[in-house]
């Protein structure tokens, strides 16, 4: 379990500022069900944080997880990582960020919410922390204005966003991103190549490349790791089987590449994390 300490909040007509310590377990997973669209700063977020959105009807890829995100109202967030203390400013507003026509199953944009680059929103939400934290002549008037020129920011983002993928004449289908997806889930015991997953996709390797991480928002390698990753926990959780057996399993060369790979992303020891989760009938 996670355990919080408010440090102060702010509250308008327009807007919710809420600053606030988590101290997380080493390693980490945290689910979240915001009633409202949510927008969220964590400064010190380590670079290994992975996550994936679901709904009553539908469940995105895993992602990795950025300092700044959005949890649209209506979804959950589902996140893993290494734990520790982390400092987080939360905004929401009774009117919601996100544009009437955004679509919660395009996986797209769901990336986009789970690591959201933009300088004016970035800007927009330091402030807003700031302002919580240390409140001063005006400060309701100030937080209603910086949330307004937020929701507008936002819009922007992913009208934006909209215009770009449009450009984009070379991304992948549907049917192959399925493809690729069941191939990665299913390998055991054998390396993950680019010529495999081109095959199986009907495209060059070259076009896979390209194309999958402007369909995806990241690289293929960086999807096989995360894959790979989520696995590894799965099988830490489930029994008492060998770790060398595990790194076969996951196609590591040996038990100590396996638990570095792990160690370096989860922040702790294959054996700790097996020992410090609950086993799964």
């Amino acid at each position: 379990m996670a355990a919080g300490r408010t440090l102060s909040e702010l509250v308008t007509d327009r807007a919710r500022i809420h600053v606030y310590t988590y101290q997380y377990e080493r390693p980490s997973n945290h689910t979240r069900s915001p009633g409202h669209d949510l927008l969220a700063l964590c400064s010190d977020l380590p670079r290994s944080s992975v996550g994936y959105y679901y709904t009553d009807n539908a469940r995105s890829r895993m992602i990795a997880m950025g300092k700044l995100m959005f949890v649209p109202a209506g979804a959950s967030i589902s996140a893993t990582g290494p734990g520790g203390d982390r400092h987080l400013s939360v905004c929401t507003m009774p009117e919601g960020f996100l544009p009437a026509n955004f679509d919660p199953a395009d996986q797209r944009f769901l990336a986009m919410c789970g690591d959201v680059r933009d300088t004016n929103i970035w800007s927009a939400m330091q402030r807003l922390s700031s302002e919580a934290s240390c409140p001063g002549f005006g400060s309701d008037i100030l937080v209603d204005g910086l949330a307004t020129a937020l929701q507008v920011d936002i819009r922007r983002y992913f009208e934006a966003a909209k215009v770009r993928l449009k450009q984009y004449t070379g991304t992948l289908a549907s049917w192959q991103l399925k493809r690729i997806e069941e191939f990665v889930y299913a390998a055991e015991g054998q390396r993950v190549r680019i010529a495999d997953l081109a095959s199986i996709a009907e495209v060059s390797p070259g076009h896979l490349v390209r194309t999958f991480k402007r369909t995806t928002g990241r690289t293929v390698h960086q999807f096989v790791e995360e894959v790979r990753l989520q696995r590894a926990c799965m099988l830490l959780r489930s029994g008492n089987q060998p770790l060398k057996q595990i790194a076969a399993t996951l196609g590591f060369s040996s038990t100590s590449s396996f638990s570095l790979a792990f160690r370096k992303s989860m922040g702790t020891t294959p054996g700790r994390f097996r020992s410090e989760q609950p086993v799964l009938n």
